[in-house]
């Protein structure tokens, strides 16, 4: 089993749910995000769609699922990028799940 959270601007939160629906991830979660630099001594992240001086709106979609879907629905992303700005798409993560109870 696999942990998949694919973050990305708010806006972009509904084309996320399809991309999971789409592959049959029957449950999955979503929450908001509000980043910013806090802290002028801390580089930027590259993959944190923020600048120093405006917080970002984002969210994150979640689910643990099969190994193979959460390949194949990173593949799709890599293949066919959800983003507003071409710059800032939607960035994806998958972690392994030793235990379930």
């Amino acid at each position: 089993m696999k942990f998949l959270a694919i973050m990305g601007h708010e806006e972009t939160r509904p084309q996320v749910r399809d991309l999971f629906r789409r592959f049959q991830v029957l449950m999955f979660s979503s929450m908001s995000i509000k980043g910013c630099y806090c802290d002028k001594g801390i580089t930027g992240q590259s993959w944190w769609p923020s600048d120093r001086s405006v917080g970002s709106y984002s969210s994150m979609c979640f689910a643990v699922l099969e190994d193979e879907k959460a390949d194949t629905i990173i593949e799709e992303l890599e293949k066919n990028p959800i983003a507003l700005e071409p710059a800032f798409p939607a960035r994806a993560f998958v972690m392994n799940v030793e235990k379930m109870v």
